[in-house]
């Protein structure tokens, strides 16, 4: 019940003649306030005497009273006289009560003692209300936090995820509308709305704001929280988003949504519902949840990231299965030549491919490729790329026109971000002539037995990225020339000063050594790569074939 109620109440017998009205004044800052039900009662202001003339006395008559309108005040009330109440908290009550005769007097003592009584019992009431609704509003909190994080725990869709956080601070902090804004994947100078509750929502999701401009740009630039009580009066506000969407915003409390060091946007709640602004309780409340929205977000980032990379390490080995098909598991015995070759991986599949194809006796193909490009669709196209090959090759052996057939097919059915470096070569053993053609590829080195170098380059572009019209180069082989051929994996190997191998000492390297058979002299060559490198590890894979001429 209404302390005013109550005081009514006690006086009945005073205003039982309905002309007498008792009246019950608080003291405050040298004011005297009416205390009356739902509003704010009149303030009397008080001269500085008033302290002097209250001090010893218990009932003060009306006639001591400078005021003239608070005299006037009591005077209508039918009263003319002020009695003291001082609460054990040291509040201090007026009550404005008729006279009494003197032989009455302790009856004021009396009613002093029951309004007293009243008084404290009514603000014993209002502090266990208050810690009432505290204690209500804190269990409300919690609940909802355990609710969040077991739905942050068991959700896989960050967005219903979002909007269920959102929507529990919007019912705790009592506000109209709430915002949620995350940095644009296309442009992190941008904010936009991810999720939006309350009137006009659906007006605002597809505007984007630019970062530090408005009050939610400005905490997301800066990463600092900020309460406005009068958002028009706030130089930051930009009144933008109102006039487009015929909203009225208030009151504006924002938070940066930060993981870490990282901030990741805003989170806005605006116009509390019963019209009060925004308190530093609300915004301890909606940082909070801002925290938990982080972390969503966050652990959405990491749950995609672990599914992403599964399945490229899914993808990459099937790929590498695809590709380990693909490469020869014996090489043929070729009369007149000394051959070995190797395929070494790294970690990660890469488009490496050759091939060594019989087309009768004398002659044989030889094939060094690198497809741009990991995982399936790279090894997909090496290996339709091998299947178009051999299929050319069984009606033709024109160099030049299957080059240029290849060129078209992988043109044609790839996109511009694949494309393959191809040396395509034929050994005539019977004419000692080797045919080629080079497309795009690491040069393969011919050195002879006096060390003189050539470098097999003849061809034109890469395959699979415009039509192209391909030229070949044919050499008389000689007994003792050492052909060596090769991805680009080798000459690329990085030393542990980030330095590459490189083509001048795998030229240097080989006049050392053009004297040793095949197998040597391959072995060699990954020996003094594998030296170079030190505990670097190989960032892509190479492949090495050595053809001696016997």
């Amino acid at each position: 019940m209404h302390l005013k109620t109550e005081f009514d109440k006690l006086f009945e017998f005073c205003s039982a003649n309905g002309k007498i009205k008792p009246e019950l004044y608080k003291l405050e800052n040298d004011k005297l306030t009416r205390i009356i039900d739902k509003k704010s009662g009149k303030k009397f202001v008080l001269d500085n005497g008033f302290k002097k003339i209250i001090a010893n006395k218990s009932v003060i008559p009306a006639s001591v009273l400078k005021s003239a309108e608070l005299k006037k005040h009591i005077a209508r009330r039918k009263c003319d006289c002020l009695l003291k109440i001082k609460t054990d908290d040291d509040q201090v009550f007026f009550a404005a009560l008729p006279s009494l005769d003197s032989h009455n007097n302790i009856i004021y003592t009396l009613l002093a003692d029951s309004i007293r009584f009243r008084i404290q019992n009514n603000n014993l009431k209002e502090t266990l209300d208050r810690n009432t609704k505290l204690s209500r509003r804190m269990i409300s909190e919690m609940t909802a936090l355990h609710e969040i994080s077991r739905a942050i725990d068991s959700s896989q869709n960050l967005d219903h995820l979002l909007q269920y956080i959102l929507e529990k601070s919007m019912y705790l902090i009592e506000a109209e509308s709430a915002s949620l804004m995350l940095l644009a994947d296309d442009n992190p100078q941008e904010l936009e709305f991810k999720v939006a509750l309350g009137p006009k929502s659906a007006e605002v999701k597809n505007f984007r704001l630019p970062l530090g401009k408005g009050i939610s740009g400005w905490v997301a630039l800066k990463g600092e929280p900020i309460l406005i009580p009068d958002a028009y009066a706030d130089p930051r506000f930009d009144p933008s988003f109102d006039k487009r969407s015929g909203y009225r915003t208030k009151s504006y409390l924002c938070v940066p949504l930060k993981y870490k060091n990282e901030i990741l946007g805003a989170m806005t709640v605006l116009n509390r519902l019963d019209q009060n602004p925004f308190d530093e309780n609300d915004k301890d409340i909606l940082a909070t949840f801002a925290s938990q929205a982080a972390l969503a977000i966050q652990n959405t980032k990491l749950l995609q990231s672990a599914i992403e990379n599964e399945r490229l390490e899914k993808e990459l080995q099937v790929a590498s299965e695809i590709q380990h098909l693909l490469i020869p598991r014996q090489i043929p015995k070729i009369k007149g030549v000394d051959l070995s070759a190797v395929y070494i991986p790294c970690k990660e599949v890469s488009g490496d491919f050759y091939d060594i194809i019989p087309i009768d006796e004398s002659r044989y193909i030889f094939v060094v490729a690198d497809v741009s490009g990991k995982g399936i669709p790279g090894a997909l196209l090496v290996s339709n790329m091998q299947a178009w090959l051999r299929a050319y090759i069984e009606y033709s052996d024109d160099l030049v026109f299957i080059v240029n057939r290849l060129n078209e097919r992988i043109t044609a059915n790839t996109t511009d971000d694949r494309f393959i470096t191809f040396f395509y070569a034929m050994f005539d053993m019977r004419n000692m002539k080797l045919s080629y053609v080079n497309a795009g590829h690491n040069p393969p080195v011919l050195i002879d037995k006096a060390g003189k170098i050539k470098l097999l380059k003849k061809g034109g572009l890469f395959l699979g990225y415009m039509p192209w019209q391909y030229e070949m180069e044919q050499i008389k082989l000689k007994s003792g020339n050492t052909v060596v051929m090769y991805t680009d994996g080798l000459v690329e190997a990085m030393d542990e000063k980030n330095r590459e191998f490189g083509t001048a000492k795998l030229h240097r390297f080989l006049r050392e050594i053009k004297d040793a058979d095949a197998g040597t002299i391959r072995q060699n060559i990954i020996e003094e790569v594998d030296r170079f490198r030190g505990s670097r590890p190989l960032e892509d894979d190479f492949t090495l074939i050595v053809a001696k001429i016997t």
